[in-house]
């Protein structure tokens, strides 16, 4: 399994339109510094939210495969703190990581630009937020095993990071921490930033939750499972056998989920 998905790796990296541009580089969006990964493509950016306390490089096959594919502008970046992207602890909120890619996206042109976003996990709290602050430019969402903002997640995070010993952390451990830290406030905030019912939104759900306790897997899925139900133009699909980091586990119907969501906004 792990030799196949190294072969699937390698070949979609190879897949790359020997036209493409590529932009990897560090923008200075103060508080932070960000590091993005842009593929220029000619058609509807795709915008990718990576889950919590990983990097662009969840997204590496898949938005290769997708630009070339789709001649998609692919945009992939570090949030604060992880990979190449530095933190400002004292300025560390969801709202200002959003401002600052706001920021950083107007700075590359696309400031004014329409975009399908895509995020797993954590991921779909900034999709949500990014959203809601730009209803006439986001076109869809596509949420992998999200997080869903409720009272419910806001209790399990503040449970959850009182079981967390700062000792614990290593130097390059910190960003971790600190997003742990301030997962009840974001979820907080998430939960009452209005989501605009007429976006389209595939939520791809993990058929394994994340948790080791079933009673937290279960809540997890159904919140997943109101969140779709709350507006007409979203639809839950299950990716069996996946487990919560469907990237991972199932590149390949990701792909395929995604071009197809991509080309019914197109049309």
């Amino acid at each position: 399994m792990i030799f196949k998905r190294a072969i699937f790796i390698i070949l979609s990296l190879i897949a790359v339109n020997a036209e493409a541009q590529l932009i990897d580089t560090l923008i200075d969006v103060s508080p932070y510094t960000l590091h993005f990964r842009i593929l220029k493509g000619k058609n509807l950016p795709i915008l990718f939210e990576s889950g919590g306390g990983m990097d662009a490089s969840q997204w590496d096959s898949i938005a290769t495969v997708l630009h070339h594919r789709l001649q998609a502008t692919v945009i992939t970046y570090d949030r604060a703190g992880f990979g190449k992207s530095t933190l400002d602890t004292a300025n560390y909120t969801i709202l200002q990581e959003i401002k600052s890619l706001e920021v950083a996206l107007g700075n590359f042109g696309y400031g004014n630009a329409d975009f399908l976003v895509v995020g797993h996990s954590l991921g779909g709290f900034y999709n949500r937020v990014f959203a809601g602050r730009h209803p006439e430019q986001v076109k869809g969402i596509v949420l992998l095993d999200p997080r869903i903002p409720s009272y419910e997640d806001m209790s399990f995070a503040r449970n959850y990071f009182k079981s967390l010993d700062r000792k614990d952390y290593e130097p390059d451990d910190i960003s971790l921490y600190h997003l742990l830290a301030n997962m009840e406030r974001n979820s907080n905030y998430v939960r009452q930033v209005p989501l605009p019912s007429e976006i389209p939104i595939l939520n791809i759900m993990a058929e394994k939750g994340p948790f080791t306790e079933v009673q937290e897997n279960e809540r997890f899925q159904a919140d997943q499972r109101s969140f779709v139900k709350a507006a007409k133009n979203r639809k839950l699909v299950l990716a069996k056998g996946s487990s919560h980091n469907i990237p991972y586990d199932k590149p390949g119907l990701v792909i395929e989920l995604i071009t197809n969501f991509y080309q019914k906004l197109r049309n």
